[in-house]
């Protein structure tokens, strides 16, 4: 019995949503309405439909009209879903279409903090609130002494990219995936998101639409992945057989090496399938052809392309894209554990020059290994590059679920935990690899991550009676292996306090905490002498022990209000970071020491739990809020900032004026 690989993975992502909806589901609080209702002549008037978790009905009446943000002009059949915040404590969910003139009434909303989001073909996704594409939404709050609340909700029309992408001998190149990238920040470190993709057709032409206004570049991205034809045809039988996929194989499915851009090509014992580009093609002597990943209009890299600046709704044709051949190497290698050679195992390629590791985005090739551990790559343009490794620990399923035949079949044998002692440990490795001519002999050996253990302390008063609902968790700034898919789970805090992580490569992180401690703060978390909420810290290949956690009783307080410029008290942004930027975003920007919240509908906002220390803060309007990740915004906002001071236990209350920020 055989099977294409791309159905394959197809197969696997299915069971792999239908796993996560058994585990998701029983924390689910929310689902969307059954039916959509229309508008119902003028005014689009219409009572909102009832959908499962509907709560008892309410006092309020939403009487709201969708409108083009850049016209003004009404957009009909668009459709409406009201939903609950997580202040509700019975859902209400609704579902409506507006009438001609843009309008819906939704009758019976309860008591709470309801949001509204809209949907509308060529139109980005919107939600009540949003001043600008993808800004921050405002629930609308019904009290119990609302009747009628008026609402508007804008949308913005999306962008069009399209073109058409050729093979090496002009020809038209079919079925192949075309991404928009933008640049964006995580912990201050720049990297491209894919945000939108397309295929090409017949005539090589490809169009991505839903593009939100914004900078772009556009690429071709070219991977190759190599499987064993063994592991394949093992997952494949034990699925049909109902004997359960083979150790590892839902690690072999999140790692992206089953899917299909096209046709696979079998070579030896081995099956090279594209997962994105153009598919593998065997030359006349045997070697597989290498496709480089290209940029419009014809770079190499993300900083050599050209970026496209688009409006709302606009459409950007003629954005074509040669497909460059490269000679090709063929690199063949094994990965030792520490148990010996590990089977099922992805290894990445990504080009030694990337300075910073973007996922599958980076990846030249990739490849599994086989049962005796040993792996091939074909099709590797020459270079140089780096191979690497990052087997997470296998995780146990929740008792409950632990017992079903059918999921254990499923997983085989993954859900009921660690099959031998390896399968506990956090393995990594990175291996340099120059591949000027064929590689035969790249070995991979893995070592374990180090752990983080330690206590939680509580000053100022007695500690909460539960401490089994919180846990800590670890982030890297550094990028790299450690930051792919950020797989590693929160270490659970036990009913002494005490706590472990997983294992981690070495590389600095910044250290959090997060749980129910009513009344408490996080106050410090040292490690090795560094407080890692303030800092990063340096973890090596030792294990960490004696972390201390300190929550303390005496939490900052920063409030106020934001006014317009004639004084008036006006909705925006509140941007609040270190007085002392530079230094923190050159070591790693800490997540606890920024926040970015919108204020309340009449301006007043209230951020609590900073740590002690001297804070820039600035009150922006919401559709001039920069990335806030972005390292290079902090000196414009600096200059329009105001200091403040918090020791511990300060309320400080400020009156803040929406600010014009120039970059």
């Amino acid at each position: 019995m055989r099977m294409t690989v791309g159905k394959l993975a197809g197969l696997v992502v299915v069971w792999a949503t239908a796993v996560g909806w058994v585990l998701g589901s029983a924390e689910t609080g929310m689902v969307a309405g059954a039916g959509l209702q229309r508008g119902a002549g003028p005014g689009g008037g219409q009572a909102a439909g009832r959908g499962r978790g509907q709560a008892t009905p309410g006092p309020g009446v939403i009487v709201g009209r969708v409108v083009d943000a850049d016209t003004g002009a009404a957009v009909a059949e668009a459709e409406v879903t009201l939903a609950a915040r997580a202040d509700v404590a019975t859902a209400p969910s609704a579902n409506l279409l507006t009438g001609a003139d843009g309008r819906f009434v939704a009758r019976e909303v309860p008591v709470g903090n309801i949001q509204v989001t809209v949907t509308a073909p060529g139109y980005l996704r919107g939600s009540h609130g949003q001043s600008r594409p993808a800004g921050p939404s405002r629930p609308i709050q019904v009290t119990d002494k609302n009747s009628v609340i008026e609402a508007t909700i804008r949308l913005w029309k999306s962008a069009v990219v399209s073109g058409m992408v050729t093979d090496e001998a002009n020809e038209p190149a079919i079925d192949i995936t075309v991404r928009a990238l933008r640049q964006s920040f995580a912990n201050g470190r720049p990297l491209y998101a894919a945000v939108g993709r397309g295929r090409t057709d017949d005539r090589g032409i490809y169009r991505i639409a839903g593009l939100a206004p914004g900078d772009y570049i556009v690429a071709v991205p070219q991977r190759l992945a190599t499987v064993p034809t063994a592991t394949m045809n093992s997952m494949i039988e034990g699925v049909m057989d109902a004997q359960g996929l083979p150790p590892g194989a839902m690690d072999l499915a999140a790692s992206g090496m089953l899917a299909s851009g096209g046709t696979g090509v079998q070579v030896g014992e081995h099956m090279v399938n594209s997962v994105s580009g153009a598919s593998p093609v065997l030359g006349g002597d045997g070697r597989m052809a290498a496709y480089l990943t290209q940029y419009f209009p014809a770079a190499g890299t993300p900083e050599m392309a050209t970026v496209l600046m688009l409006g709302s709704g606009e459409t950007r044709a003629g954005i074509d894209i040669r497909m460059p051949l490269a000679s090709s190497v063929t690199i063949r290698g094994a990965v030792i554990g520490p148990e010996g050679p590990m089977a099922n195992v992805p290894v990445r390629l990504v080009a030694a020059a990337t300075t910073d590791d973007q996922g599958t985005l980076s990846e030249v090739a990739g490849a599994t290994t086989a049962a005796d551990g040993s792996f091939a790559m074909y099709g590797v343009p020459v270079g140089a590059y780096v191979a690497k490794v990052l087997r997470i620990p296998r995780q146990p399923l929740p008792a409950a679920l632990a017992s079903n035949p059918q999921l254990q079949a499923l997983l085989g044998g993954r859900g009921g935990g660690p099959a031998s002692a390896s399968d506990s440990l956090t393995l990594f490795a990175e291996v340099p690899v120059s591949a000027e001519r064929d590689v035969a002999d790249v070995v991979i050996t893995l070592s374990a991550g180090a752990t983080v253990a330690g206590r939680l302390e509580f000053v100022g008063g007695a500690a909460p009676v539960t401490l089994t609902g919180m846990n800590v968790t670890m982030t890297s700034v550094d990028g790299g292996t450690a930051r792919v898919g950020n797989p590693f789970s929160a270490a659970r805090v036990d009913a002494d306090g005490q706590f472990k992580t997983a294992g981690y490569p070495p590389g600095r992180y910044v250290m959090a905490a997060a749980g129910r401690a009513p009344g408490w703060f996080l106050k410090s978390m040292m490690v090795n002498g560094v407080n890692a909420l303030e800092r990063p810290f340096q973890l090596e290949a030792q294990d960490i022990g004696n972390v201390v956690v300190t929550f303390g009783d005496r939490q900052t307080t920063v409030s106020g209000t934001v006014v317009s410029s004639i004084g008036a008290p006006t909705e925006g942004s509140v941007v609040v970071f270190p007085a002392a930027y530079k230094e923190w975003i050159t070591q790693g920007m800490v997540p606890r020491l920024m926040r970015n919240i919108s204020t309340q509908p009449d301006g007043n906002f209230s951020i609590a739990g900073l740590l002690a220390r001297d804070y820039l803060i600035v009150a922006l309007a919401d559709e001039d809020v920069p990335d806030v990740q972005n390292p290079s915004v902090f000196d414009a906002l600096a200059r329009a900032a105001t200091a403040v001071t918090l020791t511990d236990g300060d309320t400080r209350n400020v009156s803040l004026k929406l600010k014009a920020v120039v970059r």
